[in-house]
């Protein structure tokens, strides 16, 4: 049967075969292939992406229906695809990564002021005024992303917008007059700047070199670019790769207030239905191509499984329980995951089975091995265990506080004679297993005071007799001070 159709067929079965991690694989993909569509759609590339998609769709219907000649013309033409995606789309593909740093790095944008500031109207006085006088000048507005790597020369400033500052700038006899001016966050951030060229002459038609800067910046990047004519005394603007002539300045003002809105909106609250709304066409198309991806790609890798054997371990066990007897020390589990490079990706080590200790109760216990109780990667699903329950005995301790007794060796030096030796603390808690009797005293290791001829102070480990256990925060050890005197 052909694979394809296997594949179709296979759908049946959906439900057992779609794990966690598909989920997430499917998400990512969509909204990796999401923002390049948002991101392409304000590029002229729309003709390229939908000629390969057609080309993709081809190969589908060759593979399904085994048309031997066209998969396999086909086959090779994606042998260098990458190729030929990094040729046509070179400089798209240099904005999406761009985009995704600064999705992932940005702060949070600060919201420009309305086009009712000062700041706009007199940019909007300033190129009307421009016009009028047949007053060349180029100004590019900055929206989310960085443009710095798109200039050439320009002289950093940091100034107020206003209508007499502008046309100072753009005055014939002063050297910012055929350069670009930049507004970042209603302030002048640079001037005499030199733009990319466009290379799309149709869209340029008779228009100048500067009307090329400002459409090869805006085909770059998400600017709005205003540029005048000094030869007919008319404002163009260039936005996503496209010119247009405007009317009046009032057009203009409305385009920058459009702009705005866009890239800096004020702050809103936005319900589910509007997110789900917005853009939603593409959304669709994105959730739709990598479910796509995913069912060519990742669904004919099939579901595979291993036997790995598992560690156990506990954790919460109370201080006065003990695990003693053990059926097993490791379970067999049977996980199942997507394809093979799944179980070459993860160690043993990556597995776990984790009993609680809050379940355990004094004597015997039978611990059923339940898929909660295993830690694995997100990816893996649990078939089976062997042995299906554990078998633990658990032994009780009771606390008891018991006097410490000083052991000593040796003769203390000729010229003293022994006092006390004095055990701090003077006793200890200790656990003893239930059913066990507590000792009258527990001892310390032998300390040794041959020729001692001073009162000293020791550090003296204790003994601890079979079947009793330290509290958490019982040390194991005591201080001995040893007094002498002179004879």
């Amino acid at each position: 049967m052909n694979p394809l159709l296997a594949n179709v067929y296979s759908l049946g079965n959906l439900t057992q075969n779609f794990y966690l991690a598909d989920f997430f694989d499917v998400a990512i993909v969509a909204l990796l292939i999401y923002s390049a569509i948002l991101l392409f759609k304000q590029t002229r590339s729309t003709p390229a992406i939908i000629g390969i998609g057609i080309l993709i769709v081809l190969y589908g219907i060759a593979r399904l229906f085994n048309l031997y000649l066209t998969s396999l013309a086909l086959q090779t033409f994606f042998g260098v695809f990458l190729v030929v995606l990094v040729v046509i789309f070179q400089n798209e593909l240099r904005r999406f990564f761009e985009f995704i740093a600064m999705v992932s790095t940005r702060k949070r944008a600060q919201q420009a002021e309305n086009l009712t500031s000062m700041p706009m109207q007199e940019l909007v006085r300033a190129m009307a005024s421009l016009a009028h006088k047949k007053i060349g000048a180029l100004v590019v507005l900055v929206g989310h992303q960085n443009i710095d790597r798109l200039i050439e020369g320009g002289k950093a400033l940091d100034g107020l917008i206003s209508e007499e500052f502008l046309e100072s700038i753009f005055d014939p006899s002063t050297s910012g007059h055929d350069g670009a001016l930049i507004i970042e966050k209603n302030r002048i951030s640079q001037f005499s700047a030199h733009l990319p060229l466009s290379t799309n002459f149709k869209e340029i038609g008779k228009h100048g070199t500067r009307h090329g800067a400002a459409l090869g910046i805006s085909e770059q990047s998400d600017t709005l670019v205003i540029v005048v004519s000094e030869e007919r005394g008319t404002i163009s603007i260039a936005r996503n790769g496209t010119l247009k002539a405007l009317k009046n300045a009032a057009e203009l003002e409305e385009h920058i207030y459009n702009f705005l809105k866009e890239k800096f909106p004020e702050e809103t609250y936005k319900t589910w239905e509007t997110l789900l709304k917005k853009n939603l066409l593409e959304k669709i198309a994105a959730i739709a191509c990598a479910l796509l991806l995913w069912f060519f790609i990742a669904f004919p890798a099939g579901t595979v499984q291993r036997d790995i054997v598992v560690p156990i371990t506990y954790k919460n066990v109370p201080e006065n329980l003990v695990v003693e007897d053990t059926s097993q020390k490791e379970i067999t589990v049977t996980f199942s995951a997507r394809g093979e490079l799944a179980f070459e990706q993860f160690e043993q080590k990556d597995f776990e089975i984790a009993i609680n200790g809050n379940t355990l109760k004094p004597g015997a216990n039978s611990i059923k091995i339940e898929e909660r109780m295993m830690a694995r990667p997100i990816n893996f699903s649990v078939v089976k265990a062997v042995p299906a329950a554990l078998q633990l005995n658990v032994k009780q301790y009771n606390e008891f506080e018991i006097p410490i007794k000083i052991i000593t060796k040796g003769r203390v030096a000729r010229s003293v004679k022994f006092v006390s030796a004095a055990p701090n603390p003077s006793s200890i808690k200790i656990l003893i297993r239930d059913g066990t009797e507590p000792p009258a005293s527990i001892n310390t290791e032998p300390i040794n005071i041959e020729n001692l001829s001073e009162t000293k102070m020791f550090e003296a480990n204790i003994v601890f007799p079979q079947n009793t256990r330290i509290p958490k925060l019982q040390k194991s050890s005591i201080s001995v001070l040893i007094e002498v005197q002179q004879k």
